[in-house]
């Protein structure tokens, strides 16, 4: 089939495809009912935002970058879901900043997709660290009190997102 060379890099390259692809409730990762931790980081705008000032309303919390092609694609989905629920829910945009090339690309990003909801700025990784996000998009929702609801690894639809927070909404 593949030269022996060929053949190693192939099994060692599917590996760490799947290596990747492991369960949202792998060992280390936010489960389903566990408080949420609190942060404050800064916004796009300069201003600070904690967590803990948005509890008493769905919160989708989701973790992206510019130069992420799926999280490119679902930006406008979570605008229109905004658009859609408005006050209803929360959406707050975790930018990983650290992994970025420069601030200028992500504001660009955020001006041309029309976003409206917060920016965060997680500079050096904390905020991603702490929940344990491997991969972008992560998105977790969580509930009014607090507690994760459901994480979601990979891009949504508008259809998806709404689905899960009118569900919070009952």
């Amino acid at each position: 089939m593949f030269p022996r060379g060929l053949r190693w890099l192939w099994v060692v390259g599917w590996l760490v495809v799947l290596a990747g692809c492991g369960p949202v409730d792998a060992p280390g990762v936010a489960r389903r009912g566990q408080a949420a931790p609190d942060f404050a980081l800064p916004t796009l705008e300069g201003e600070t935002a904690r967590l803990s000032d948005f509890r008493g309303r769905p919160i989708l919390l989701n973790f992206w970058n510019s130069w992420c092609p799926p999280c490119r694609t679902e930006m406008p989905e979570l605008q229109r879901v905004q658009e859609t629920l408005g006050e209803r829910v929360v959406i707050l945009a975790v930018n990983l900043l650290y992994q970025e090339d420069n601030l200028d690309e992500v504001r660009a990003f955020v001006r041309e997709a029309g976003i409206s909801f917060p920016i965060l700025l997680d500079g050096q990784g904390q905020v991603a660290g702490e929940y344990r996000v491997h991969s972008l998009p992560t998105s977790f929702f969580l509930d009014a009190e607090g507690r994760i609801y459901l994480v979601q690894v990979g891009p949504m639809t508008q259809t998806f997102i709404e689905s899960i927070l009118r569900e919070m909404l009952r």
